[in-house]
């Protein structure tokens, strides 16, 4: 009898077109799709700390457009002066584009100086999954009325105690091309280095730092001259509404050098 039910009941479920265990024919296949929370970097690498090292990136998905006052104090010559216009984009987690527009003023005209294309690419996608956080920094920087120039960093930077900060840049720099027209300076080349520190003194809002610069420049001439800055550096910034200012004051340590360059930077990010 057991053995007739049994058998009544597998007819039955073959009938039905299914199984007395398992899935049936028809079963629909699944997939499952996992989304991983985006990694932040912390607030303090999403600024523009310094003004004369540049440290890590902004994140995937961040903007922030950017004001620039760069002046440079001469010693026996008028004073240079450049206003730039920039935004900056996160364009993946391990790329970011820069483009600036720059005016010059010089002996109280005001005029177009050029443009500024810059690219880093970080190589680890996420802030210190890399001990001191390469990124490799590319800049064209094509002028109206001189020489194109072009720049090559290796960025480096990051976490000290007290919440302290550090950056270092290893930087080429020179002209690219039109060595024969008759305005050309020729190489005009520019090596060496800059380090940076900054500290918070009041919470998330105020940092305290110093910045130095050396290594060698032409100064426009044929001759590679000694160059040296070392200058205070402060950042405020307003977190709520994504907006920071920085200076940085560097004071020339070589008579070639001017007697001081004042970077003021004034940001907005979302």
């Amino acid at each position: 009898m057991l053995t007739a039910l049994a058998l009544g009941s597998t007819s039955l479920a073959q009938e039905a077109g299914g199984y007395s265990a398992g899935p049936g024919l028809g079963s629909p296949e699944y997939q499952t799709t996992v989304n991983a929370p985006r990694v932040k970097s912390p607030a303090y690498t999403q600024d523009r700390v310094f003004g004369a090292s540049r440290f890590w990136k902004l994140d995937l998905g961040r903007y922030e457009v950017e004001v620039w006052w760069d002046e440079k104090f001469k010693r026996d010559e008028p004073n240079e002066s450049v206003l730039k216009l920039e935004i900056e984009i996160g364009l993946t987690p391990h790329i970011q584009l820069d483009i600036y527009q720059n005016f010059v003023i010089s002996e109280g005209q005001f005029d177009v100086e050029g443009n500024q294309i810059e690219l880093r690419y970080a190589f680890a996608s996420q802030y210190n999954e890399i001990p001191w956080n390469p990124v490799l920094y590319l800049e064209w920087h094509p002028r109206k009325q001189a020489q194109d120039r072009a720049e090559i960093r290796l960025l480096m930077g990051g976490d000290l105690p007290a919440a302290g900060l550090w950056a270092a840049n290893l930087f080429a720099e020179g002209n690219v091309d039109y060595f024969n027209a008759s305005y050309a300076e020729g190489f005009d080349g520019e090596f060496g280095a800059t380090a940076s520190v900054s500290f918070p003194v009041a919470g998330d809002w105020f940092r305290l730092g110093a910045e130095v610069r050396g290594g060698v420049d032409q100064h426009g001439s044929p001759r590679f001259y000694a160059s040296g800055f070392v200058g205070p550096n402060v950042l405020l910034a307003y977190r709520p509404a994504g907006l920071k200012l920085t200076a940085t004051a560097l004071f020339g340590l070589f008579p070639e050098d001017p007697l001081c360059r004042l970077f003021v930077i004034a940001g907005w990010q979302f």
